[in-house]
């Protein structure tokens, strides 16, 4: 049988996602390093699950422990401003 996420650790999953993103589209173009982003994000499981879905989603780039947010992201949040 396979566990279920609870609606709850969901919601937190995006919102991890959602400020990792958007902490990577602030600092562009300087690189995100993975090792400082505990105390601004999240640590452990839950910064590396939001970090891959990232990546997976083709939204962040990884190299080893420093992140951009992709070219499709940028151009996103460029289309976002007034």
């Amino acid at each position: 049988m396979h566990d279920h996420p609870s609606p709850l650790s969901e919601r937190k999953h995006k919102q991890n996602q959602r400020a990792l993103l958007a902490l990577a589209l602030h600092e562009f173009p300087t690189h995100l390093q993975r090792r400082t982003l505990g105390w601004q994000i999240t640590t452990g499981e839950a910064l590396e699950r939001a970090i891959t879905d990232l990546v997976i989603a083709g939204l962040l780039f990884r190299e080893g422990e420093t992140m951009l947010p992709t070219l499709p992201a940028r151009h996103f949040d460029w289309l976002e401003l007034p």
